[in-house]
């Protein structure tokens, strides 16, 4: 229960973040936003949590929060803007990727060692997590615009675009996801649970990310 209400704080913080960010800064703003939170989710996809005996990696308010701000410039700039919105999700994610791995493998001294072990501990190379988790948002992010672009088109509703684009997509990016993070480790059962509980939960988040996004547009 502990850990429902923390990843619910997540998703309010990363909502209220981007919600403001985009106020003031408009589409600068949001660039800002999937920069920081796209170097964030590097860092909280290596903790993991356990649901019924199975590990899923924490981030999902963070890595949902990025997939809002993209239907958010898909409302308010088109579709053509989610190139840059893609370039930078995947430069930001090699170069935490890289940060991060390298600062891992590097040496520590003994002082502070009990600090420096924890750190090279979190760290360590794992370039599967690091590929699960960018290729995985890309994806999201590349299916969700253009469902919510298309859905919107026909209906001209935020709300409605926003919830079917989120459901579709997720659904696909769990999949590969978990297909890239743990083909190799989990077995059949264990990977199609955790698909089944990531992508439950981020629906949730996804939905609930319906009503920044209709303030958002409502307001500018």
């Amino acid at each position: 229960m502990i850990n429902i209400a923390l990843i619910f704080a997540e998703t309010v913080l990363c909502y209220l973040a981007l919600t403001l960010l985009f106020k003031k800064y408009k589409t600068d703003g949001l660039y800002v936003f999937v920069i920081i939170a796209t170097f964030i989710a590097s860092v909280m996809n290596l903790k993991e949590i356990s649901i019924m005996n199975i590990s899923i990696p924490l981030g999902f308010g963070v890595t949902m929060a990025i997939v809002l701000g993209a239907n958010l410039i898909t409302q308010r700039q088109g579709i053509e803007e989610i190139n840059n919105y893609l370039l930078i999700i995947l430069i930001t994610g090699v170069v935490a990727c890289g940060i991060l791995n390298l600062s891992g493998m590097i040496s520590a001294s003994e002082y502070n060692y009990l600090a420096n072990r924890a750190y090279d501990n979190i760290f360590v190379f794992n370039i599967r997590m690091y590929l699960a988790l960018v290729i995985s948002i890309l994806v999201s992010v590349f299916i969700s615009t253009r469902l919510f672009y298309t859905i919107k088109r026909l209906k001209n509703k935020i709300i409605l675009s926003n919830i079917f684009s989120i459901i579709i997509t997720e659904f696909i990016e769990n999949i590969i996801f978990a297909l890239i993070a743990f083909i190799s480790e989990f077995s059949l059962v264990d990977i199609v649970l955790c698909i089944i509980f990531r992508y439950t939960i981020k629906s949730i988040i996804g939905i609930l990310g319906t009503i920044p996004l209709y303030i958002s547009n409502k307001n500018n």
